[in-house]
């Protein structure tokens, strides 16, 4: 009882240690706060729920997990316990969205992951209305849309961009095809605080990091890479990023004081911002060209950027941070889309496949300690570790599995 209480207490309050609150774990950037000490030659199935169809990630907070699902015609957020997979509470929201043809099959199911903070969850439809809901209940504390302010209020592909929770302030890239805006809001009163309409949305999620001892979101647009002030909005550096069919999609990440991003055919590149007086300017350090990313963002493992290049039609490397020198390289694990995320010093990358393969990213070459199956569907959701629980969600279904 006394677990049962405390858990549901952390669910409304400050994130755990071991919790996954965001897109990308804690810091969003793929590392997960804890991990197995050992990884088991299977893992244990706790439970299976269907939550409906959709690539947006699960989150966990303080022993609850949720989800955002497409059901019929409505987006689901649902709130699971996470020791039982027992629904506590369902908020739906009618959505419709009207995407480009090569969407395919992924359809107008949600792509955005939901963010939990201080005893809210902040959402993002796939033809975009920003939600906060009260964690506890589900009840909606204010809600934002966009149809008076943008011709359009999703992307060609549909909104997958994640909000991000700071300071007392939530942000997010709303609006449509080359005009929107990246926003900021009281996070328990909606009140707008900033607002920077320089472009378009991407499909990447903004990050706040430090560089060049300057706070910042770093985010990709439309057709931009930049740096904005996280208290004001202002631009504080720019620099064109612009990939075939306008499909930005990787997170940046910060490796070896580094900044690291990609883009479909564009290669990988590492830059380094510097400031000279009050002006800041991002700077190439490397590059390799040979190796872009699209849709799966890396991790940093070490002196080591992991990732899953498009080249050859899906190849896993590791490349050092310090100089881009590309140190392995597995074709054949995953096509298209691979998860990735650093538990201690092994990384997991989940396959398109349904498939979750562990393996030491500092080793010469990759092989893999343990493999599981852990879907018969499509994986195209991040998940999601919370201490030795991975929890998975396939097209329809999301399932925990135990590593023990």
């Amino acid at each position: 009882m006394f677990r049962f209480a405390l858990l549901a207490a952390l669910a409304l309050g400050a994130p755990a240690r071991a919790d996954w609150p965001q897109w990308r774990g804690p810091n969003r950037d793929g590392a997960a706060p804890d991990a197995p000490k050992a990884w088991p030659k299977e893992l244990t199935r706790e439970w299976r729920v269907e939550v409906g169809e959709g690539h947006s990630g699960p989150v966990a907070v303080g022993g609850r997990a949720f989800v955002l699902a497409r059901a019929g015609d409505e987006e689901v957020l649902r709130c699971l316990e996470l020791a039982t997979g027992k629904e506590v509470w369902a908020q739906k929201l009618k959505t419709d969205a009207e995407l480009d043809g090569a969407v395919g099959w992924h359809g107008k199911t949600p792509k955005s992951t939901p963010c939990v903070a201080d005893g809210r969850v902040y959402t993002l439809s796939i033809n975009g209305v920003v939600s906060c809901h009260d964690a506890g209940t589900g009840k909606v504390v204010w809600r934002k849309s966009f149809e008076k302010r943008f011709p359009k209020t999703w992307p060609l592909y549909g909104s997958a961009t994640s909000p991000i929770v700071y300071d007392g302030l939530v942000a997010v890239w709303v609006g449509g095809h080359d005009k929107g805006a990246l926003v900021a809001w009281d996070a328990k009163t909606g009140d707008e605080k900033w607002a920077l309409p320089i472009d378009g949305p991407g499909y990447t999620s903004p990050v706040l990091v430090e560089l060049a001892g300057t706070k910042q979101l770093v985010t990709q647009s439309q057709k931009l890479l930049l740096g904005v002030d996280p208290k004001t909005g202002k631009a504080l550096w720019q620099q064109k990023f612009a990939t075939g069919y306008d499909q930005n999609s990787v997170t940046p990440v910060v490796a070896n004081g580094l900044l690291i991003y990609s883009g479909y055919e564009r290669g990988l590149f590492a830059g380094k911002l510097t400031k000279s007086g009050a002006a800041l300017k991002l700077e190439g350090a490397w590059d390799v060209r040979e190796h872009p990313f699209y849709m799966s963002s890396p991790v940093v493992a070490g002196k080591r950027i992991v990732g899953l290049s498009s080249a050859g039609g899906g190849t896993l490397v590791a490349v050092d941070a310090e100089d881009g020198g590309v140190l392995w390289k597995q074709a054949g694990v995953s096509k298209e889309y691979a998860a990735l995320v650093r538990a201690g010093d092994r990384v997991l990358v989940q396959t398109a496949a349904g498939k979750v393969l562990v393996f030491d990213p500092a080793a010469d070459k990759f092989a893999p300690l343990a493999e599981y199956a852990v879907a018969d569907a499509p994986l195209w959701a991040h998940p999601a570790l919370v201490g030795d629980v991975l929890l998975v969600k396939d097209k329809a279904h999301l399932t925990a599995w135990r590593a023990k």
